[in-house]
């Protein structure tokens, strides 16, 4: 399949693998659905070709959840770890928690109750159902850019340092957060067809 032909197709689903190693280095793997009929890899900038492959049977759909989720607040005194763990131990050796203890009950951590929730937009909904409208690239040897008719961009990332939440999809709400990210010099297929080569 060539690259070219990526522009009009729908992103039907995306499925990642990611594995994490501790103190190393994460890989993550996309597998992206067009059109509910082939999968594809998210092809390096300056690609001409974009590679079929076969679904991972570890891999998982990244919409199978499209709901918000929620973040949970604790420690509603924002005490440092220090003082919590002195607090605990009071607790502990107080009369009430001996007491507590001998009869197998556990010393409840007061800082660690939730006191809050908030709820956060899972942003994956606005890239399912979604047509591609270009491909972009850096001159940096990394995976490209699947520009999306909302104005989300997405890539992959196969190797990140554990911990940073990287390896795997990654997306970008519009260019300028790309332009952040990425830096200015961005080449566009549809301006490399038309003679132009940067945006």
């Amino acid at each position: 399949m060539l690259i070219q032909e990526l522009i009009g197709k729908t992103i039907t689903n995306i499925y990642s693998k990611v594995e994490y190693e501790n103190y190393g280095l994460d890989k993550g793997e996309c597998f992206i659905e067009l059109d509910n009929e082939i999968i594809i890899d998210i092809p390096y900038g300056e690609s001409e070709d974009v590679w079929l492959k076969d679904l991972d049977n570890n891999a998982e759909s990244l919409f199978k959840d499209l709901s918000d989720y929620p973040i949970y607040h604790v420690n509603k005194a924002q005490k440092s770890i220090g003082e919590i763990a002195k607090n605990n131990q009071k607790r502990k050796t107080s009369i009430w928690g001996r007491l507590k203890q001998f009869f197998g009950q556990d010393i409840e951590i007061k800082e660690n109750k939730q006191y809050k929730v908030e709820y956060r937009e899972n942003k994956l909904k606005y890239l399912q159902n979604r047509i591609i409208v270009d491909f972009l690239w850096t001159d940096n040897f990394e995976k490209g850019l699947l520009e999306l008719d909302n104005g989300y961009f997405i890539t992959e990332t196969t190797v990140a340092n554990n911990g940073t939440g990287l390896a795997g999809l990654n997306y970008f709400e519009n260019i300028e957060i790309l332009r952040m990210r990425k830096g200015h010099e961005l080449f566009r297929l549809n301006e490399m067809a038309k003679g132009s080569n940067k945006h």
